[in-house]
């Protein structure tokens, strides 16, 4: 990695990530900037097309629970705010710096973005929520340097029987860590139904990473545990 100072910080530096401190250590230094440094700049539209997906499959009249994991600075809470506004929308990421932003972030009645932020790394067992949630979403999370399969299936937990979770996955990521594997093991035993699948970019056209592809799977979750 290059040396710790905001400027100096890239996509390539999150893709090489290998721990939960590493994480940590990144999101420390990249959390004040990373919305103009990284997602302005990158024209970074993934949480964007995510929760247009997540609207389009639920009623967006009701008042659902949903919980954002690795919420970062909340940009998805943010557009999902805009689109299902009568939405309960907690947080959680490992980067208490990046919960910050994401604390300061508003909706457009001048209400908080999220309900409650959690500071957890759900590559271990999830204790921080009681509640279990109608709605999971997640966009870069599951990706080079950051979460694999085994917390994928880890997150099944917070989510209610019935309820929905709604994740991308880095294409290259999902095909070189088993994640196919894991989701129909998930499906055999009865935990979630059949995946379906939508690929979209991560990036805007004029981006220097446009071509960059996620896979946004959405299945329902049958059995939390």
């Amino acid at each position: 990695m290059r040396d710790n100072n905001e400027s100096s910080i890239n996509l390539e530096d999150a893709y090489a990530l290998e721990t939960p401190d590493d994480n940590r250590n990144l999101y420390r230094t990249w959390a004040s900037t990373y919305d103009d440094d990284f997602a302005l700049r990158n024209k970074y539209v993934y949480p964007k097309s995510i929760s247009s997906i997540c609207a389009g499959l639920v009623d967006t009249t009701s008042q659902l629970s949903i919980l954002d994991i690795g919420c970062g600075t909340g940009i998805v809470g943010t557009c999902l705010s805009e689109l299902l506004i009568t939405s309960i929308i907690d947080g959680v990421d490992i980067s208490p710096e990046m919960l910050q932003v994401a604390q300061s972030k508003m909706r457009a009645d001048a209400n908080p973005v999220y309900s409650q932020l959690f500071e957890a790394d759900l590559t271990k067992s999830i204790s921080f929520a009681d509640a279990k949630y109608d709605v999971a979403i997640s966009a870069g999370t599951f990706t080079h340097g950051h979460l694999g399969p085994d917390a994928l299936i880890n997150v099944l937990s917070v989510v209610r029987p019935g309820g929905r979770m709604v994740v991308g996955i880095n294409k290259e990521h999902f095909g070189a860590n088993g994640f196919n594997a894991s989701l129909q093991q998930a499906q055999v035993s009865k935990r979630i139904s059949a995946p379906t699948f939508s690929e979209v970019q991560i990036y805007d056209e004029g981006s220097p990473h446009y071509g960059d592809l996620a896979l946004v799977t959405t299945f329902l979750v049958l059995s939390p545990t």
